[in-house]
């Protein structure tokens, strides 16, 4: 069990829409032919890279969070953060405003931050994607935050036997289980909440949407070390594998099993495989998790036979697992008989919103 959280943002800034020309010997034809009316189109951020990051910075010391873990600006790592440094923020900020000169901070076509905090109830990894340019209607700014139990993190020299113990102790009954995942649920909505108000303070914003979800993690086998934990950087920033966060995320791995031993009743979570892929969303009628082997990684995965279950049909490891009369999205969903879904180079990527695969074609500028 962990949460998630998402802001995106779309600043009160000029913008400027401009025809993207195609590549490919076919698009560039097709552009000439229509002479570019029919081409996509991208949205051009007019901020630089230097006043998204103060503004940024601001919001961040509001909510009291000033440790960096990662910098970089189109791949390139500006800092990285390997010994967990702590205070870091405005030094590694300052780092960047020296090496990068007026031209570089104005045309930038990606920016990425990864920060991280923690108080007296959970550990955060806030992770900032600001991309200059955009698909129309997409905002340039998207916050993803983590929060883990802070109770529950991996003490020094602690066996994972010894913290199961510990885990027991909020499993031993249903209303011990969900007093405390409620009353995280609370403080890391509240943490979220305090982000978005530093944003309205210090950023001229159109909008800014807001969603909370609480995750649990269906591992394929029973995990029983930290060093079984999964690392990926294209999901949520706590599976990344950033210094000293395994030592954080490691109850995580082993929460389903203990749902599932200690029968608890699970209600409004989302489960995800061991890269944080979606596999189904449960709402608030819920199932026991101690009935079959949906939450038990030392059996194969089954979906549950009953309660309000919204199964995902998208890339996760039990696709093959789940029905598939489910009404949710299909693979099948991501096209389109209109031919407004095709790029004029004929790749089929017309904008990030639309292809779950633009970051291998570069459609979304991806990290």
């Amino acid at each position: 069990m962990y949460f998630t959280g998402t802001l995106t943002i779309d600043p009160s800034q000029a913008t400027k829409i401009e025809t993207v020309k195609p590549t490919k010997a076919f698009g560039k034809l097709f552009y000439m032919l229509t002479a570019g009316k029919l081409s996509k189109k991208e949205e051009h951020e007019t901020f630089s890279a230097v006043s998204i990051l103060q503004q940024l910075n601001q919001v961040m010391r509001s909510a009291g969070i000033n440790n960096i873990v990662r910098l970089a600006q189109d791949d390139h790592d500006f800092y990285l953060d390997v010994e967990g440094r702590t205070d870091d923020l405005k030094e590694a900020l300052n780092e960047y405003m020296i090496k990068v000169d007026e031209i570089e901070s104005q045309l930038f076509n990606h920016l990425f931050l990864v920060l991280e905090h923690a108080d007296d109830h959970l550990s955060y990894l806030i992770e900032i994607d600001i991309s200059r340019k955009h698909a129309p209607g997409v905002y340039p700014i998207a916050i993803n935050i983590n929060g883990m139990a802070e109770r529950l993190r991996l003490r020094k020299n602690e066996s994972p036997a010894e913290l199961q113990a510990r885990m027991q102790q909020i499993m031993a009954s249903q209303e011990q289980h969900d007093v405390f995942v409620n009353e995280c649920r609370a403080r890391f909505e509240e943490f979220v909440n305090n982000i978005e108000l530093g944003i309205r303070k210090f950023i001229r914003v159109d909008d800014v949407t807001k969603t909370c979800s609480t995750e649990i993690i269906r591992p394929k086998k029973p995990v029983q070390n930290r060093n079984q934990v999964k690392h990926r950087r294209d999901g949520q920033p706590v599976y990344a594998g950033y210094h000293g966060f395994d030592d954080s995320f490691f109850y995580a791995w082993m929460w389903s099993s203990m749902l599932h031993s200690n029968h608890i009743h699970v209600h409004n979570v989302s489960v995800v495989d061991e890269g944080g892929s979606a596999i189904m969303d449960v709402g608030a009628e819920g199932f026991n998790a101690g009935d079959g082997s949906a939450l038990n990684p030392a059996e194969e995965f089954e979906a549950p036979a009953e309660g309000d279950i919204d199964f995902h049909q998208g890339d996760h490891d039990y696709q093959d697992s789940i029905p598939s009369d489910t009404g949710g999205d299909s693979w099948l969903d991501s096209f389109s008989s209109d031919s407004s879904d095709f790029d004029a180079d004929g790749s089929g990527c017309s904008s990030c919103s639309s292809c779950s695969s633009c970051s291998s074609c570069g459609g979304c500028g991806g990290d």
